[in-house]
């Protein structure tokens, strides 16, 4: 059940780093800073005082870029691999709580899994959101991108208190992006030189 249970946590923070890179970083060194659980030997640097306020640093950032609309489509495209790195971390650190592993090697499978469940994430979401350039149907970029910050944050926390439920909440926001895509579909409906 232990397992099973790490294995939410790890699929809830891995599909948050597919949204944003930084933020459920530092919200797993927080949490274990403040006792929730210990990280295994390589991601117990996650939770020193530095590292957190780095990574706090480093969300702000992503955050405040990803809302300038003429760097949108850019910055998604360059960070997608730092997402699906962060996702691999996450999801290998969740997995290897209370447990010392042996060697790199045992941590592989875990990377991969959670590497590919915040690449997938990340793409569906750089697929799926309207481009930030133009408003998208009446919804504009900076907010899809506060919208995307709170499903991270809230995400985050809920992840590692319920797991599994970011999973809704990263479909709820994937869902709300294919809408507001196929509603500017709709607005734009014949006249094919206004669409993207």
């Amino acid at each position: 059940m232990e397992t099973l249970f790490a294995a939410g946590i790890g699929i809830g923070l891995s599909s948050i780093a597919g949204v944003r890179a930084y933020l459920p970083l530092a919200l797993v060194g927080l949490f274990a800073r403040f006792g929730f659980f210990t990280l295994p030997g390589p991601f117990g640097l996650l939770d020193d005082w530095l590292v957190i306020g780095v990574l706090l640093v480093l969300a702000l950032v992503e955050s405040g870029l990803d809302k300038i609309p003429a760097l949108d489509s850019i910055f998604d495209f360059v960070q997608t691999p730092l997402r699906i790195v962060a996702g691999a971390i996450l999801f290998a650190a969740v997995l290897q709580v209370g447990v010392a592993p042996d060697g790199f090697q045992e941590l592989v499978p875990e990377l991969l899994a959670g590497g590919g469940i915040a690449g997938v994430v990340a793409v569906v979401k750089s697929v799926l959101r309207p481009p930030a350039n133009v408003s998208a149907a009446g919804v504009s970029a900076p907010f899809l991108s506060t919208f995307e910050d709170v499903v991270a944050l809230l995400g985050g926390v809920v992840a590692v208190l319920v797991p599994l439920v970011p999973l809704v909440l990263v479909a709820f926001l994937l869902f709300f992006f294919f809408r507001v895509r196929r509603r500017r579909g709709r607005k734009y409906g014949g006249l094919r030189i206004l669409r993207d």
